[in-house]
């Protein structure tokens, strides 16, 4: 069973549709997109913390995940979608 990573209200509020959390960035930093920035913040952090890889000699992390252009394809499709859903409900 999946566990949910958010829990999102959604509501209609003449004519508007609101939503807890604020799906974007607000001003004490618990909107959506600022949950999401986080999450990728410290999974990059992580990686600049760890000075060398076990698993061979050669290489660190940092520029592991720098050459994953999937990972920041993915961020990006997650910042467009952000994008749109602010968007539509504005």
């Amino acid at each position: 069973m999946l566990v949910p990573i958010f829990d999102i209200k959604v509501a209609m509020s003449e004519g508007a549709i609101l939503f807890e959390p604020t799906i974007g960035s607000n001003e004490n930093g618990h909107g959506i997109r600022d949950i999401i920035n986080g999450i990728v913040e410290d999974f990059i952090s992580l990686a600049i913390q760890m000075p060398s890889r076990f698993d061979s000699p050669n290489g660190d992390y940092l520029v592991e995940i720098k050459d994953q252009f999937q990972l920041f394809g993915t961020i990006q499709k997650i910042t467009r979608n952000l994008n749109n859903i602010e968007e539509r409900s504005a």
